[in-house]
């Protein structure tokens, strides 16, 4: 990293381990959206990290933007994880040919304007057929109706991204509309029922539409095919900087994996007595750092993280080296989350079994870390999907690497 790039990274790093930790279980408890956290990392620009410098943001590059996520999320991974959201898709607008989300990008870099996007299932609903948004032309003007869900970030938001299809095009060529209107215009209502084992804070509220009207310039329009042929097109350099939103969901695993490892390391130093020292034995009672099964746990933790470390940190420097094409550059981010998606998965289960149920009671820092954790796991690519992509692609078959940070 640049020097004023580690230089930011260690602002982040003090402001969450000074204020940050000491805010989060109130953030939890309550389900409040993380405010003066978010207030504060926009003070030091950290909305603006991956922005352009001509559009007035910071032009920060991948690893340094991996790190503040990590460093967040050691500390409040609601606080992450809805700056990710925010992050994902104001670079996801660089990506798009037209005037207003230039002007949206440079209000963000500027003016601290911070984004969210509604992209799934709403809360509650399993039929995907009945979500999203339909569109439908109005003389000069589009209207949007419609509900989607996990929009984080909406608390803080002032613009919220908004996909969908319009209604009576050619359904062998359907056309797609996208805008960015302001969350808080006629038509547009966070319904605020985020209401989650983890994650609480985020702000991951179903959006609602009704009749909402997007200028025509102020929407961009596609047919389906010149989409798909446009994401067909990019080269492995494109590939790269689209990469960036999943990236940063690997730095807040890492961060949330690296803060249970610490509670653990400490927890198993001063608790003593039961299930501790030799007393199993019948030796002399002593603390559970001393117990060959809590010290095999503590290793495996070990070795989950220092490889999933090593694991993001090559993808971070190989972003600027060479791949062999697209294929090539899929299938080793595949490997990568794939890594660390299973160091999430065995640090929290390894941490919770070797602290136990003291640490599992709420007020406990890693009930909420575990719940976190999970919470993280369940929302993005699965486990068992990724291993069957490597093997598709070992065969020489295609594959797409799809999921919370894009495609």
């Amino acid at each position: 990293m640049k020097p004023r790039e580690v230089e930011l990274v260690e602002a982040v790093r003090d402001l969450a381990r000074k204020k940050f930790v000491e805010r989060a279980a109130e953030y939890d408890r309550e389900r409040r959206f993380p405010r003066e956290n978010v207030d504060e990392l926009v003070a030091l620009g950290v909305h603006a990290l991956i922005l352009p410098e001509s559009l007035g943001g910071l032009g920060m590059g991948a690893e340094a933007m991996v790190r503040v996520m990590e460093e967040i999320a050691w500390a409040d991974g609601s606080t992450a994880v809805a700056l990710n959201m925010h992050l994902l898709i104001a670079h996801f607008l660089r990506f798009l040919p037209f005037p207003h989300g230039a002007r949206v990008i440079e209000d963000m870099a500027r003016n601290g304007a911070l984004i969210c996007g509604p992209g799934s299932v709403p809360t509650g609903d399993l039929d995907n057929r009945k979500s999203g948004f339909r569109v439908r032309e109005a003389g000069d003007r589009w209207i949007v109706d419609g509900k989607a869900g996990f929009a984080s970030m909406s608390e803080g938001a002032t613009y919220v991204m908004l996909g969908g299809w319009i209604e009576g095009s050619d359904s062998q060529e359907p056309r797609a509309l996208i805008a960015m209107p302001r969350i808080d215009s006629p038509g547009i209502r966070n319904l605020r029922n985020w209401d989650a084992m983890g994650m609480r804070a985020t702000a991951s509220h179903d959006i609602e539409c009704e009749g909402l009207e997007i200028p025509r310039g102020e929407a961009f329009v596609a047919p389906l095919s010149l989409l798909r042929e446009g994401q067909r097109s990019l080269g492995v350099e494109a590939q790269k900087v689209r990469s960036w939103g999943a990236l940063g969901i690997l730095g807040i695993w890492v961060g949330l994996a690296q803060a249970a490892f610490e509670f653990t390391l400490d927890y198993t130093k001063k608790r003593h007595g039961y299930l501790a020292g030799n007393s199993q034995a019948g030796g002399e009672v002593g603390y559970r750092s001393d117990e060959a099964w809590a010290q095999v746990a503590i290793g495996r933790m070990d070795h989950w993280l220092g490889t999933g470390r090593a694991v993001l940190d090559d993808t971070l420097r190989r972003l600027d080296g060479p791949f062999d094409g697209v294929p090539h550059f899929t299938r080793h981010m595949v490997r990568t989350v794939y890594h660390l998606r299973r160091m999430s998965e065995e640090v929290a289960a390894d941490a919770m079994r070797t602290c136990g149920a003291h640490a599992y009671v709420t007020g406990s820092r890693l009930e909420r870390i575990y719940r976190d954790m999970v919470g993280g796991n369940v929302m993005a690519w699965k486990t068992d999907q990724l291993v069957q992509m490597l093997g598709l692609s070992a065969l020489g078959r295609e594959i797409t690497l799809a999921g919370p940070a894009g495609t």
